[in-house]
């Protein structure tokens, strides 16, 4: 196990050949080896020995007896202290510590061979200063162990060409003799190196180096196990710190998820705002959050609505709305410059223009608004879609620590951020268009209705045109009252027709119901519908199986029937006339009134059964606006009841109205 041999056991050989056998010198020395059979020896040494060597044999076998227990529990020692450290830093410190007090020298130095570096490195403590040593693999005793793995024990440092004498230049310390030996784990790699220096009494012998070989494995397992149960420490730590990694990025997707679904839900800009800013802001950890719209009060101020914790002693989230100029601001910044800006109160004034403008623009914002806030730090995002920028979403004072350890918004709030602009934008800009649409839609509606109304006024003007001229012609005074009095039934009949239509076009759903006969209603529709279908080429014929009363309003009813029976003359005007027939009749068991309208017209075309009663709808009709039967359902809903149609083509079409007898107001 040495590289030089001492001789010790050649000498102790010779002396077994003395008087006495080797056998007192050799329990002196503390190394009681036998010889042959020891029983045998035992005995001739006793038989020969005086009384003072027979004492000197039993005193030096107490001696090396009580030094091999001392040994022992020295090393059951070192096992326990092992036993219960973990960490690696206490365990080398009781390594050393016991290593030397067990081998009876001066200092103990442990060596660790660090797997990144492939160095040596160890810390030796003298006084008060710790001093660490690296040493490269074949440097100096310990580096010639961990490099070829075979243990030294040197009687003479500095004879040793492989001792390096600068640490005890460096420290003051003389080192005289030295054992080491490698310290190899369960697979047989080399670990580290552990070293003894300067025996107390003489030089290392063998049974040291048997020592420290046991030293040197109990050694191996202690810091194979630390390393096991740090590994085993530090790979639980990053299962929690990625397992609360996963629960925020979890509660983060939850808050995005339920600010998405909030944006969709909200009616206003106002709703969108309470709802989003409260979760986005606590979710960032700031104080206060402003959203600007580009546009609002006459293309020509920025729409701000302010969302700011004014302190426990009022309400934590406080929401404020104003205008601001186009110019002001940091998320005018952000608009113009179409990409995030960040700021902080930490950075420093300078001369740099960049962050002098975002300064005087983050104290634009907060001196216009009014906020009355000490802004620390600020960042604002703009709203981008299609490549516009909306708007800008900001927010003040974050109390996070970013990527570089400040305070202020990190990667992650970054993110939420983003995502929540990105949410923000796309309703903001839906919003927009959906208005836009609607308001041509109903540019559009208002142009259709003027085109229906001025249609539908062609008939009653056509029939006041005919009676003014039979009016003319008349010298009885009675009967150009009645003349008159018809004329006036034709003006009423088109001011309730402009009265329905802007109810339609305002969603008015009220009607106005009073008790009515049917055979009353029916003379009245006679008296309008006689001249329209005649000039179509149409009988009219009334099937009246219910003649009593019903609870109608009488002008949307005579209104709906109006509608269906000019569409009807129109279709069997193209087959060259027909017969147009109003039958009515009573549902007992619904108690419904039934009204059946029958034409003998070429049928609905197939393209528009689906959406028949659509508005808008036509087709074949040279000024037609589509509005007639929408209306006609939407008059037939107000009185709760609903319209059906039974169509063949070639044959003819049957709208079948029912309502309750007695509409419900």
């Amino acid at each position: 196990m040495r590289e030089e041999p001492t001789g010790e056991l050649a000498q102790e050989g010779r002396a077994s050949e003395s008087s006495d056998g080797g056998l007192v010198t050799r329990v002196r020395s503390g190394s009681f080896t036998a010889i042959g059979d020891p029983h045998a020896d035992l005995e001739r040494a006793v038989e020969t020995m005086s009384r003072e060597d027979l004492a000197a044999l039993v005193l030096g076998a107490r001696d090396a007896l009580q030094e091999q227990d001392a040994r022992f529990a020295h090393m059951l020692d070192i096992g326990s202290a092992l036993g219960n450290a973990l960490h690696i830093d206490d365990l080398l410190d009781i390594i050393v510590e016991k290593t030397t007090e067990l081998m009876g020298a001066e200092r103990s130095t442990l060596f660790l061979i660090d797997g990144r570096t492939q160095e040596l490195w160890s810390k030796v403590v003298q006084g008060s200063v710790n001093i660490e040593i690296r040493l490269q693999l074949g440097q100096g005793i310990a580096g010639w162990v961990a490099l070829t793995g075979k243990s030294l024990n040197i009687r003479d440092a500095y004879r040793d060409p492989r001792f390096n004498p600068k640490v005890d230049e460096s420290t003051g310390y003389q080192t005289r003799n030295i054992l080491c030996q490698p310290i190899r784990n369960l697979q047989g790699h080399i670990i580290g190196v552990i070293q003894v220096l300067n025996k107390l009494v003489g030089a290392f012998s063998d049974e040291d180096e048997y020592l420290m070989s046991a030293i040197a494995s109990q050694a191996a397992i202690a810091i194979e196990n630390s390393k096991l149960y740090l590994s085993a420490i530090e790979q639980n730590m990053e299962l929690i710190e990625i397992k609360d990694r996963l629960e925020h990025k979890v509660g983060e997707l939850d808050v995005l998820y339920e600010l998405e679904r909030q944006i969709g839900r909200a009616q206003t800009l106002e709703d969108v705002v309470a709802s989003v800013f409260e979760k986005t802001l606590s979710l960032v950890h700031a104080g206060a959050g402003v959203l600007t719209l580009r546009g609002g009060i006459g293309q020509s101020q920025q729409q701000v609505w302010v969302v700011a914790d004014r302190g426990e002693w009022k309400t934590k989230w406080e929401l404020t709305r104003g205008v601001l100029s186009p110019r002001l601001g940091i998320g005018a910044l952000a608009v113009r410059s179409r990409a995030p800006i960040s700021w902080r109160s930490s950075e420093a004034p300078g001369p740099d223009e960049e962050v002098c403008a975002t300064r005087q623009a983050v104290h634009e914002l907060v001196d216009e608004l009014g906020l009355g806030l000490e802004v620390e730090n600020a960042y604002a995002l703009p709203l981008m879609d299609e490549g516009e920028a909306l708007g800008a979403l900001i927010v003040l004072n974050t109390i996070e620590l970013d990527e570089h350890g400040q305070v202020g918004l990190g990667q992650d709030g970054v993110k939420i951020l983003s995502v929540v602009a990105g949410q923000l934008a796309a309703s903001v800009a839906a919003r927009r268009r959906r208005e836009e649409e609607e308001k041509n839609q109903r540019l559009v509606s208002i142009g259709q209705m003027l085109s229906g109304v001025l249609h539908d006024f062609k008939n009653p003007m056509a029939i006041i045109s005919g009676y003014v001229q039979l009016m003319a012609r008349a010298d009885d005074p009675e009967q150009r009252s009645t003349f008159a009095t018809s004329i006036l039934k034709q003006f009423d009949q088109l001011n309730q027709m402009t009265r329905e239509l802007l109810a339609f076009a305002r969603g008015d759903s009220n009607i106005l119901v009073r008790k009515v006969f049917v055979h009353k209603l029916m003379d009245d529709l006679k008296e309008l519908l006689v001249p329209e279908l005649d000039a179509h080429g149409v009988a009219l014929e009334f099937d009246l199986e219910y003649r009593n009363e019903v609870y109608i309003d009488t002008a949307k009813m005579k209104r709906a029937i109006l509608n269906l029976a000019r569409n009807a003359a129109e279709s069997m005007s193209a087959k060259g006339g027909g017969v147009f027939t109003v039958r009515v009749r009573l549902d007992e068991e619904l108690d419904q009134v039934v009204f059946e309208l029958k034409d003998e017209g070429g049928g609905i075309p197939e393209g528009i059964r689906d959406n028949l009663f659509e508005s808008f709808v036509t087709h074949g009709k040279e000024n037609g606006t589509g509005l007639g039967l929408a209306i006609v359902k939407k008059m037939v809903e107000d009185h709760g009841g609903e319209v059906l149609v039974e169509t063949e083509t070639g044959v003819g079409t049957t709208f079948v109205i029912r309502i309750p007898r007695k509409v419900a107001v």
